[in-house]
């Protein structure tokens, strides 16, 4: 939902970008298109990771605009006016081995304060490690988070494995009240790669994530189902007060949160009752399965010898500028806009894999903006989960997609 969703097939291709090296990994990558995507929209986070890799070159291309290391490959080299100090390249790469159990350490590099496009963007390193039955690559991102930290902080819950194939997480909430979420995320098809990465939020509004993925330098995974660092040592180095210093100088970007406590969003069981209320005749809810997003929710749902699953996500305010209200319906794969008397706006999206390829289609969206500014979006695949999206033919057609998010239900 980040962020956060993340990796994929983004180093391969980047790899492939010989004129940039060193290629930045792609989890970085993957977590700056996460984090202006929340900003623009908390919407298809699975989606967007699968088209992550297609993607990936052409946002090397575009570096400076998303915030990401400038091209050539100097960890050292400041962004001009950016601030010069002890947090450079080099620190975050030496740190980073430091911090790592014995082994082979190659293709290492660092980023520190002032040496990312994006100036709210923390500093970050990566290396290739090898225990002896082959190398993966460690990827170690920081940030800073909005406070107090929250069950809504980004970061600080399990994914949905509705989203993403899970073999396990663990959440802990630590005695000082910060926050450890390990996760071992599965291999998704086509992608042969399993993943592991540990985040630590503290109360500080500090935010330290690493991960392991079986991707090797030849652009290969070894398949194995165990991974070189175990959760306790990932977590040892997240959680590691030689991050001290990095933290006392990189500021930007908490904000801080209002005193007043902001609304609850809509529980999943309420959207689920609602959904189901407003199912055509044919179509049969099944079971959805444990889920605790707040303002999101998604049911399988059968009619006749298909079968596929609903998400319903609802964002209240989301047209809080006049800006972003003027250019709904302008994204690409948007078409049959629709604008109603009392000023609603619909617009129905079919992607595919990605915005780059929208065939086969096998995302079906039905978005619509009301008058409060409120964005109702109502999503189809042929798939028990969002990651399993297929082609064929969806179980609602595209006028009962747009009818059911059209009700005004949605709106509290």
């Amino acid at each position: 939902m980040v962020v956060d969703a993340f990796e994929e097939e983004f180093a391969k291709a980047l790899r492939n970008s010989a004129e940039l090296a060193p290629d930045p990994p792609g989890e970085m990558l993957a977590r700056v298109a996460e984090a202006r995507g929340q900003a623009r929209r908390g919407r298809r986070r699975a989606a967007s990771v699968a088209g992550a890799g297609v993607l990936g070159v052409a946002l090397l291309a575009s570096a400076g605009h998303l915030g990401l290391p400038f091209p050539g490959g100097d960890g050292d080299k400041v962004k001009p006016g950016g601030p010069r100090g002890r947090i450079t390249g080099t620190y975050m790469s030496q740190t980073l081995r430091a911090l790592l159990p014995a082994g082979g350490i190659s293709d290492e590099q660092g980023y520190g304060i002032g040496q990312m496009a994006m100036p709210d963007m923390g500093p970050t390193a990566w290396l290739q490690f090898d225990d002896g039955q082959g190398s993966v690559q460690v990827n170690l991102s920081t940030d800073r988070v909005d406070l107090p930290i929250g069950a809504d902080t980004r970061g600080t819950r399990c994914e949905d494995p509705y989203d993403t194939p899970i073999e396990s997480c663990d959440r802990t909430v630590r005695p000082d009240g910060s926050i450890v979420v390990v996760t071992k995320q599965l291999p998704r098809p086509p992608a042969d790669e399993r993943i592991w990465i540990a985040v630590y939020t503290g109360t500080d509004g500090r935010q330290v994530r690493l991960s392991e993925r079986d991707y090797q330098q030849n652009g290969t995974s070894s398949g194995r189902t165990q991974m070189p660092l175990t959760p306790e040592q990932l977590t040892s180095v997240i959680t590691s007060s030689t991050w001290d210093p990095l933290f006392e100088d990189f500021r930007r970007g908490a904000t801080g949160r209002p005193a007043a406590p902001e609304p609850v969003g809509a529980a999943p069981k309420d959207l689920l009752a609602t959904l189901r209320q407003l199912l055509p005749n044919g179509v049969t809810p099944g079971e959805p399965g444990p889920q605790d997003t707040p303002d999101r929710a998604h049911l399988p749902v059968t009619v006749a010898d298909r079968t596929g699953s609903l998400v319903v996500q609802i964002q209240p305010k989301w047209a809080n500028t006049e800006k972003k209200r003027s250019s709904f319906g302008t994204e690409s794969g948007q078409q049959d806009l629709v604008r109603a008397a009392d000023g609603t706006v619909s617009v129905i999206r079919l992607t595919g894999t990605s915005k780059g390829q929208p065939e086969p289609v096998q995302y079906w969206e039905a978005e619509v903006l009301r008058p409060d500014g409120t964005l109702v979006t109502l999503a189809q695949v042929n798939s028990a989960t969002w990651y399993g999206a297929k082609p064929g033919t969806p179980v609602l057609t595209i006028e009962q997609l747009r009818a059911i998010a059209l009700d005004p239900t949605w709106v509290r």
